[in-house]
């Protein structure tokens, strides 16, 4: 769902709400689900699947599992106001089948997460993405892959035209990876990133309200 600067960033936001002993491992748990698109395990085993009700996070004692439900929580949270700025409505499951309407809903995820890669203090983070685990038993030396990807790229300097190299590292079609670049862009001039970051103090305020 969203991409990976938006979920450390709403970890970091909300991570004194909990009694963390290990941010290593917290930071790290909320890397791990979107491992999936270099691993190529099955969606559902590090998400669908593996969410947990949220009035149940707090009794979490493992500080990978508790990341990887900040994870969960943002992306399912996030979704309804996401799709609402790219399409202007809601859609079901059945439509993100559909390439266009893909496009269109990734291009917003996109500009929300340059907002964050822009915006947030990565020197409270980045040290703390050293814990490795394969929850699914994937190959570690593609959990490493994953994770020495995002730490050096959020050291660069932000550059929007990262996004394209970032899709092909993950397995996106170069062709769908720049139709989406593109549709950002155009959203960008549309106005449609002005107030992005709403969407993360909307989801911030609902989950805190849950847990």
């Amino acid at each position: 769902m969203s991409f990976q600067a938006t979920h450390l960033a709403f970890a970091n936001e909300i991570k004194n709400n909990f009694k963390i002993k290990d941010l290593n491992k917290y930071f790290s748990g909320v890397l791990y689900p979107d491992s999936r698109y270099i691993t190529k395990i099955p969606r559902e085993k590090t998400h669908a699947d593996a969410r947990i009700p949220l009035g149940q996070i707090k009794q979490i004692d493992d500080d990978f599992l508790l990341g990887w439900q900040v994870h969960l929580w943002y992306d399912k949270l996030a979704l309804p106001n996401l799709d609402l700025v790219a399409l202007g409505h809601h859609y079901n499951k059945i439509h993100m089948k559909n390439l266009k309407i893909w496009i269109k809903v990734t291009a917003v995820k996109m500009i929300e997460d340059f907002y964050f890669w822009q915006n947030t203090d990565w020197s409270k983070i980045l040290p703390h993405l050293t814990y490795r685990f394969n929850a699914n038993n994937e190959p570690m030396n593609l959990i490493d892959s994953w994770y020495n990807y995002f730490q050096n790229c959020y050291k660069r300097k932000p550059d929007f035209n990262v996004y394209q190299e970032q899709a092909i590292f993950m397995g996106i079609p170069k062709e769908k990876a720049a139709e989406t670049f593109l549709c950002a862009k155009k959203f960008i001039k549309e106005g449609k990133g002005k107030n992005i970051s709403n969407i993360f103090k909307k989801v911030k305020k609902e989950f805190l309200s849950k847990i």
